[in-house]
């Protein structure tokens, strides 16, 4: 039942992303950048969750806080996909994004995190 659950995570991290490869949205070095941490964070966590060995555990470390590093400053620093909301100031907007951001890719960094260092 976990593996549906996780591969289900999968799907909802990796559907928008792959819509956006498939709408030409990936198109400064930061994106496409982005875009490549994510699938290697992914391919991590898929090797988690089918317990497939996917190249050496010293890499899994290394995209594990890489990854963590990259998605904190792309999220707080780098992406200005917000979008502004009557409601809502500038400053409110980027928080709520950040801690969403976070909470959304806390399940993915905890697979990576037992998958680098054979927590299984």
């Amino acid at each position: 039942m976990s593996e549906i659950l996780w591969i289900a995570y999968l799907g909802i991290l990796g559907a928008p992303a792959i819509g956006f490869l498939l709408k030409g949205k990936y198109k400064t070095v930061v994106m496409k950048f982005d875009f490549l941490v994510s699938v290697t964070t992914w391919t991590g966590l898929f090797g988690y969750v089918t317990s497939i060995p996917i190249g050496d555990a010293l890499i899994w470390k290394i995209v594990f806080f890489v990854g963590i590093l990259w998605d904190l400053i792309f999220v707080m620093f780098l992406d200005h996909s917000d979008e502004k909301m009557e409601e809502l100031s500038e400053t409110a907007v980027k928080i709520t994004t950040v801690v969403f951001s976070i909470i959304m890719l806390l399940p993915l960094y905890y697979g990576v995190y037992r998958y680098a260092f054979h927590v299984m």
